[in-house]
């Protein structure tokens, strides 16, 4: 791969392409990919194919598994799953109350997440499509993912989460302990079956994208407490990577609290380079969103990497995925990648 430096100091250039793109580019409907073993595998195999010829040793390949399902927990929970021909599959509110929320969590506090039929369908997957691509290390539970306390309370309870803040904030707290519980639980047991430490020794990673609609003024009660258990719960390490996107300004401060080392704000339209660096220290990577990239010339593409550059950002990262490939877009991947050969030192 190549090597680009600003000022002695390495970068990194990136372009992620989403999951959407290999049913697309492997001839096949997204229900087809998430359903069928042997067209996922064909898929991966024509779409990697595909994206390796264009890219060449620019760009890293994704390493083939089952299709990305980050409701894993949620499911193995028996939240509702639901599986469109076209689109991927989502999950549906299952409690009507906060009570009957904290209910449903009680009632699933010692439960088998290896039990459920989805679960075990994602183990059998991962091991056909390992058998097929022996030169990758696909993980026995791959794709089957899981959310942080806060966006899997909402997922549970639905918008009215937001209300329960306001209305019960007792009976919050003890259904996000529940929640926070159970998702540290999942993630032990995703990490044993992948034949991984229960708790880390290194870092731990958290995505939590629900918790950005809670005012910042909430945060110290609602939030970081639950993010240090959960932090403390899966790693003995001093890294602890958060991806939480929208969130504000006014957020920001908070994330030392709960011992945040990297940031990702991904698609955070309030935030800035310079407001995040008005509002925290905290090392964070800067995205390129797949929508306005492919919207934008050569010029103005070399202007937001030189800024993101010349900002002190290192991690600086891009995507693509069904659209800019449909669309006939994909060079405006190659000019993203192009404005970093003037850093190019190997």
């Amino acid at each position: 791969m190549r090597k680009y430096s600003y000022n002695g100091t390495p970068i990194y250039p990136v372009a992620e392409y989403l999951h959407n793109l290999i049913p697309y580019l492997g001839g096949i409907t997204d229900g087809e990919f998430y359903r069928n073993t042997d067209k996922c595998i064909a898929a991966w195999r024509e779409a990697n194919a595909q994206i390796s010829a264009y890219f060449g040793d620019r760009l890293a390949l994704r390493i083939p598994c089952a299709p990305p399902l980050s409701y894993g927990h949620l499911v193995s929970l028996g939240v509702p799953l639901e599986r469109p021909e076209e689109g991927e599959p989502n999950i549906h509110s299952c409690v009507d109350s906060i009570d009957a929320a904290i209910a449903f969590m009680e009632e699933r506090k010692n439960i088998d997440f290896g039990a459920a039929q989805e679960c075990r369908r994602y183990m059998e997957m991962n091991a056909a499509i390992r058998k097929e691509f022996p030169q990758f290390n696909v993980f026995p539970l791959a794709g089957y993912g899981l959310e942080g306390a806060i966006t899997t309370a909402v997922l549970i309870r639905g918008q009215d989460f937001y209300c329960d803040l306001y209305d019960e904030p007792e009976k919050v707290h003890t259904f996000l302990t529940l929640v926070n519980e159970s998702v540290i639980n999942f993630r032990k047991f995703f990490n044993r079956t992948n034949g991984w430490q229960e708790v880390n020794p290194n870092s731990a990673h958290l995505a939590d994208d629900f918790a950005s609609l809670i005012s910042p003024a909430m945060w110290s009660e609602f939030v970081i407490p639950y993010w240090t258990r959960y932090y403390e719960g899966l790693c003995s390490g001093t890294k602890r990577f958060l991806h939480c996107e929208n969130l504000q300004p006014a957020h920001l401060k908070y994330l030392k609290d709960a011992g945040v080392t990297h940031y990702q704000p991904s698609v955070s339209d309030a935030l800035t380079i310079e407001s995040i660096r008005e509002n925290t220290d905290i090392p964070f990577d800067w995205l390129l969103y797949e929508y306005r990239v492919v919207e934008m010339s050569d010029a103005e593409i070399q202007a937001w990497v030189d800024h993101a550059v010349e900002s002190g950002v290192t991690e600086i990262r891009t995507q693509f995925a069904k659209y800019a490939w449909q669309a006939g877009k994909m060079d405006r991947i190659l000019a993203f990648y192009n404005a970093f050969e003037k850093y190019r030192v190997e």
